[in-house]
């Protein structure tokens, strides 16, 4: 190995803890990726990536990185789960993806690209989210709020489909909840438009009651 134990051992230090920086912004988001699996990526990636550069100087570092990548990418799909019709995980998924790259920097000893990289992940994570966080807020009080309630739980999806196709565009359906007793999907659209959705959400097959939840 070309470089010392304590290099190495910087190194990969290094890579666990501007992974955790990540993942504590996760963990305080009570997300499933948390504080652990964001510092054990980073660290994982940084000795990947080390071991390719330093153990086996005659191979072809660029495949070990592109192992670590697709490897993190299944890792990141795990990350990602659907409920009706709403994705969630996608956030985490890439925020795993991007610890890799810290951990792979970390891992080459470039320290000052790691941490530049670490920090324009919390800006984007943390900064981004509150200005999102604002503009939703904003937009909501705008937005025309209508609860639409179905019978049978399994029709869900399929009312909540047709539902998005009558408020489009501008407007949005989310699946709130789904029991043994039915569903409820939350319906936001324009409130010009609200009096005519409601209207057309209670001809939909197996909606039981729409109420309007925002006046």
């Amino acid at each position: 190995m070309s470089i010392s134990l304590a290099e190495a051992t910087l190194r990969l230090l290094a890579a666990a803890a501007l992974s955790g920086v990540i993942g504590l912004e996760r963990e305080v988001a009570q997300k499933t990726a948390g504080l652990r699996t964001h510092m054990l990526v980073g660290l994982g990636a940084g000795l990947f990536t080390l071991l390719g550069a330093e153990a086996f100087p005659t191979s072809d570092p660029a495949r070990v990185a592109a192992q670590v990548v697709a490897g993190v990418g299944f890792l990141g799909a795990g990350a990602i789960f659907r409920h009706g019709l709403n994705v969630k995980g996608l956030t985490t998924a890439a925020g795993l993806w991007t610890v890799a790259a810290v951990g792979m920097a970390a891992g080459v000893g470039w320290y000052a690209v790691a941490l530049a990289a670490t920090f324009v992940t919390i800006v984007v994570l943390y900064v981004f989210w509150l200005i999102e966080w604002l503009l939703r807020g904003r937009s909501d009080q705008a937005t025309a709020l209508v609860d639409v309630f179905t019978a049978d739980p399994e029709s869900a999806e399929r009312v909540a489909a047709a539902a998005d196709r009558l408020v489009r565009p501008g407007g949005r359906v989310a699946i709130r909840q789904i029991g043994a007793d039915g569903a409820a999907i939350r319906v936001y659209v324009d409130p010009k438009r609200a009096d005519a959705a409601i209207v057309a959400l209670k001809m939909i097959e197996d909606v039981v009651r729409v109420a309007r939840m925002d006046s």
